[in-house]
């Protein structure tokens, strides 16, 4: 049994991966509509050059083409298409590789959580031969491939099966008051759709959304083919992100108490990534889990952090009445004066949030890098408050030092003399993301 509960590299690996794809995502859109511009466009030109249009209703044209021609049009053609059909699949296929990174990380987390609390598997249950504990040769082997098992079968059961697992195992309620669960059921039913039936909507998929109360499309009729769409994309990442996030802070919380400040921690880094990237919408929503929802705090400073950081993420999201809202109800009178600086310039008190500036002074509780960095100074750094403040204090006006490897520089731009002859292109064609419908009719010649 191992002394405390790590998660936080388990669940940074998963969060990473999951933005990774959800980055990549609109290049690989943009880069599939090049080629399938670029295929449409060659075919097209082969059909000028070797065949009479007969006719163009502004939708299709239709040639007629020499059968001698047939051949080579056909090819071209099939290539169009199917570079055409990659634009269906990406989207598709991403929605099934975010579903499966969330699948890979349940299943690491709860191997972790197994090895703290071995006694979370019914020993009367499990069981191993002889045999296969000599081979193994450790009761801690035996241990680690009776863990395997449970969670390999775990894994193998529906997305609803694994909650209920973790519910009675854990002896703690996981979906109740968790908004999104809808849209994670969905988001898994229609990846086995992805997966199964080429997008088919089936009974079950549609049993099982109406079973846990999904507002499912206008077009999921049995029968109907589903896509994925930049909004569905968007969408199941920040469901799997929320979720992900969730998940591992009740659980690490519930069954390691005494590790609520790593736990605390591991929330804190995740929320001000997102605030340092200006994902206001998803950090709203685990701010205000970390705020209404957890219980427990390691300290009443951390909670307060979390609390200014929640109204950061109204206020930059546009709400500023739900931000002031929320910083009226704490006490900032006994707090210290990083603390009253952040809240003063949330309220747009410059003028305070100067003098508190001063006072905290060069060696105090705000350093020279959180004045660059923190992203509750995003507005304030542009205000000449800041900059006397800054300037008074430090003896220099705000400059930013960033430093940057030099053997990744150096292949940085081998690759952007390779790519800058299509960087032109990509731009140039970057709508046709969207959509892209170059169709074209043939009509063979009779030669009988």
């Amino acid at each position: 049994m191992a002394d405390s509960l790590e998660l936080h590299e388990i669940v940074d690996k998963y969060i990473h991966k999951l933005v990774a794809l959800h980055e990549v995502f609109p290049y690989q859109m943009t880069m599939a509509a090049v080629v399938a511009h670029k295929s449409a466009e060659k075919h097209k030109t082969f059909l000028d050059e070797n065949a009479e249009k007969i006719e163009e209703d502004g939708e299709t044209t239709s040639y007629k083409l020499d059968f001698k021609s047939f051949g080579q049009s056909s090819r071209l053609g099939r290539r169009s298409d199917r570079a055409k059909t990659v634009l269906d699949l990406l989207p598709r296929n991403f929605v099934v590789s975010y579903v499966s990174e969330y699948d890979s990380f349940l299943g690491q987390l709860i191997t972790q959580i197994l090895k703290f609390k071995p006694e979370i598997i019914d020993s009367k249950d499990k069981s191993i031969s002889l045999s296969d504990l000599v081979n193994l040769g450790s009761v801690e082997a035996a241990r680690d491939k009776i863990f395997a098992k449970e969670v390999e079968s775990i894994l193998r059961s529906s997305h609803v099966d694994q909650f209920s697992w973790m519910e009675k195992a854990f002896s703690i309620p996981l979906t109740k008051g968790l908004n999104s669960w809808p849209l994670f059921i969905e988001l898994t039913e229609r990846r086995n759709l992805f997966v199964h039936c080429d997008g088919v909507v089936s009974e079950q998929y549609l049993n099982v959304c109406k079973k846990h109360n999904v507002s499912v499309s206008s077009d999921a009729i049995v029968g109907n083919r589903l896509q994925a769409e930049k909004k569905y994309l968007r969408q199941a990442h920040e469901v799997l992100y929320e979720i992900g996030l969730k998940l591992s802070q009740v659980l690490w919380r519930k069954l390691s108490p005494d590790d609520i400040a790593k736990a605390e921690s591991s929330l804190s880094h995740f929320t001000y990534e997102l605030l340092i990237e200006e994902n206001y919408k998803l950090a709203k929503n685990l701010l205000d889990f970390a705020c209404c929802t957890l219980k427990k705090w390691d300290s009443e400073g951390g909670r307060l952090v979390y609390v200014v950081n929640r109204a950061l993420a109204y206020k930059f999201s546009g709400d500023n009445d739900k931000c002031i809202s929320i910083l009226d109800g704490e006490d900032w009178s006994a707090c210290g004066d990083n603390y009253n600086l952040c809240v003063a310039i949330l309220r747009e008190e410059f003028d305070l949030a100067k003098t508190l500036m001063l006072r905290i002074g060069a060696s105090g509780s705000v350093s020279e890098v959180d004045y660059i960095e923190w992203p509750c100074f995003k507005d304030f750094r542009s205000t000449d408050q800041f900059v006397d403040a800054f300037t008074e204090v430090f003896g220099k006006a705000p400059t930013t030092i960033e430093q940057v490897d030099n053997d990744e520089l150096e292949s940085q731009s081998e690759q952007n003399e390779e790519e800058s002859e299509n960087n032109e292109e990509v731009s140039e064609n970057e709508e046709e993301s969207e959509e892209i419908d170059d169709s074209f009719e043939l009509e063979v010649a009779d030669e009988a």
